[in-house]
């Protein structure tokens, strides 16, 4: 049976690639299977290469020195191309200087928090990454919060302070939004859509801070709906499928098959 349509496709040694960068928020988009990074990779399956970069507990202090080893450099930037990429930072800054011993180590003030992420703009777009998603630090829930450090550290910890609070939280969203606006990247604000959600604190963060499955899930709802809307012509559907389908390959031929996809621009 002669191959059927094979050369409508793409075949690669390498694919473009989506490049999360972020913390534990973006780390654990993995965590479960309808994990944000799991469905964005389940979605752009043969058509894009997911690339995890979260780093758990990193600030923006210590993400800007590691961006040579995510991005590349000017003069070497990344292999192929990168279709987007998502920075995802702000838990870790607003921990609380007031807080544990682990939270005042991971601080960093606003001021410096929004001339990071500005740094981090400026640096992706020098390596000729010109699709850039902000996502603002989600809301704290406090109850989970306590919860979550008291089981961890000891009943002695309810009378601890919290590492991280709503208050304290909030002006850094209200930062990174304000960063994208100015440089004129889209921001999903994460702060703000999430407390629209009913019970959004104990149905969406597993510990005050972390997502459920269902905060994973509306996570990727909201930042698929963001990239429909601002990069129509990277949605999955639009995008050339690696491979063809095993219906289309030459039975008699099999080579022929990917030698024409090849010929069609994917090599």
């Amino acid at each position: 049976m002669a191959a059927v349509g094979a050369a409508s496709y793409v075949v690669s040694p390498s694919r473009p690639r989506i490049i999360l960068f972020g913390d534990s928020l973006t780390e654990r988009g993995f965590e479960v299977p309808g994990g944000w990074a799991n469905s964005l990779a389940y979605n752009y399956s043969r058509r894009a290469d997911i690339v995890n970069r979260g780093l758990s507990g990193y600030n923006t202090r210590w993400a800007v020195k590691a961006m040579p080893y995510v991005y590349g450099t000017k003069s070497a930037p990344p292999g192929s191309e990168v279709l987007f990429t998502t920075l995802f930072f702000g838990a870790n800054d607003a921990a609380r200087l007031e807080g544990p011993a682990h939270s005042a180590r991971q601080h960093v003030s606003v001021d410096e928090y929004g001339k990071n992420l500005r740094e981090m703009v400026a640096y992706v777009r020098s390596c000729r990454v010109q699709r850039v998603v902000l996502l603002t630090p989600p809301p704290v829930w406090e109850p989970g919060r306590k919860a979550h450090q008291i089981s961890r550290m000891g009943e002695e910890a309810r009378d601890w302070p919290l590492d991280r609070t709503a208050e304290h939280t909030a002006p850094y969203a209200r930062e990174a939004a304000a960063v994208a606006a100015d440089l004129g990247v889209p921001c999903l604000d994460l702060h703000s859509l999430l407390q629209q959600e009913d019970q959004w604190g104990e149905r969406l963060l597993v510990d005050g801070l972390h997502f459920t499955p269902a905060g994973q899930e509306r996570l990727w709802a909201l930042l698929r709906e963001l990239l429909a809307k601002e990069w129509p012509e990277i949605r999955p559907e639009v995008l050339p499928m690696h491979f063809p389908p095993w219906e289309a390959v030459d039975q008699e031929n099999p080579g022929a098959t990917f030698a024409a996809s090849a010929g069609d621009g994917g090599a």
